[in-house]
């Protein structure tokens, strides 16, 4: 009998969850702006959260938010984010 290999799986940057990838929301960096990427089919480096809505909260409070797209991120990306997010 053929055995099921597991797809791969993903680190939440905000709570440390592993999870299957299709379970987490990947996040994206486009033109100097965050953008949820839920189909994972965006270019570039991504992150990705717990789809429920805590981590997505806890975001913006992370220590080390810089290392998530190696760049820096203003206020006012986190701000549009989250207003994508609808948090």
């Amino acid at each position: 009998m053929l055995e099921q290999k597991p797809g791969p799986e993903r680190t939440c940057v905000v709570c440390r969850r592993k999870a299957p990838q299709q379970s987490l929301l990947r996040l994206a960096m486009i033109d100097g702006s965050i953008v949820p990427d839920p189909d994972r089919m965006l270019p570039g480096r991504g992150a990705y959260i717990c789809r429920h809505g805590q981590c997505a909260k806890r975001l913006p409070r992370l220590r080390n938010r810089w290392s998530l797209f190696k760049r820096p991120i203003d206020d006012r990306q986190w701000a549009e984010l989250m207003s994508r997010l609808g948090c």
